[in-house]
């Protein structure tokens, strides 16, 4: 960490104009919470699928014996698609037979099928500083010490389950060699998993040419300059830096 400090420090002020009036480390909390998703396999819809509902569509048939004999495909096959297609809502019987529901229509138009998968468990990490949401990176953040003293203008915050599908959907979709795609398609739970510190580098500094104050504030989590942070920090101090100067140059 004093490595980094010292790297930082000459960045922040290699400016000979700029002069660093203080720096401190602190902890920035954010929040892990693990999440339990809904996704559904999104794959083209196969011939056989499109000859029967296209079949459902046009003519009343109520039995899998009758598409059978018109298709000249086995029996056992046509029942199983049949299954299928209630199982997802694609069809229903009628008085008069098979029907499209809404969604077969939208379905048989666009040449896909669904098919509901397992729900899946992943992490996401929340900053109510930020109002942000992300994903846990692979490299490892380094854990701020206890003995920091945290962050002094924290905020509470409370997670959107749209912000978090959001989040999960825009992640590149899963997809095989069969060509399928594996979608997120709701968040059924998200329970608070723990709070992790994340050490932020904090600078003081002075303008002497441009006469003003303002801050640079390094988040080890992002491994980069903090704008949002640095921002909050000058919006409620810069004026106390300059009084305090002024008071020191009296």
């Amino acid at each position: 960490m004093e490595e980094l400090i010292v790297k930082l420090r000459l960045t922040a002020a290699e400016n000979p104009d700029v002069t660093v009036l203080k720096e401190q480390v602190w902890k920035l909390p954010v929040v892990l919470y693990d999440v339990k998703i809904s996704r559904v396999k999104r794959l083209k819809m196969d011939i056989l699928m499109k000859m029967l509902l296209f079949a459902f569509q046009e003519r009343d048939i109520r039995r899998a014996a009758t598409l059978a004999d018109m298709l000249f495909v086995e029996e056992l096959f046509i029942s199983d698609s049949i299954d299928k297609m209630e199982r997802t809502r694609l069809i229903g019987l009628d008085k008069k037979g098979y029907a499209l529901t809404a969604k077969g229509h939208d379905y048989l138009e666009k040449g896909i099928f669904e098919e509901e998968m397992e729900p899946e468990a992943a992490q996401i990490v929340y900053s109510a500083v930020h109002d942000d949401y992300d994903l846990p990176k692979d490299s490892e953040t380094p854990e701020a010490e206890e003995s920091l003293e945290p962050y002094r203008y924290a905020v509470k915050g409370a997670v959107k389950k749209e912000r978090i599908q959001k989040l999960l959907s825009d992640r590149p979709p899963e997809s095989d060699e069969q060509g399928f795609q594996i979608i997120t398609t709701d968040i059924t739970s998200c329970i608070e998993h723990s709070v992790a510190h994340v050490p932020c580098i904090e600078f003081q500094l002075y303008d002497r040419k441009q006469d003003i104050f303002y801050a640079r504030v390094w988040n080890t989590a992002s491994a980069s300059w903090d704008e949002k942070l640095e921002k909050a920090i000058e919006a409620r101090e810069v004026m106390g830096w300059r009084r305090a100067m002024e008071k020191q140059a009296n």
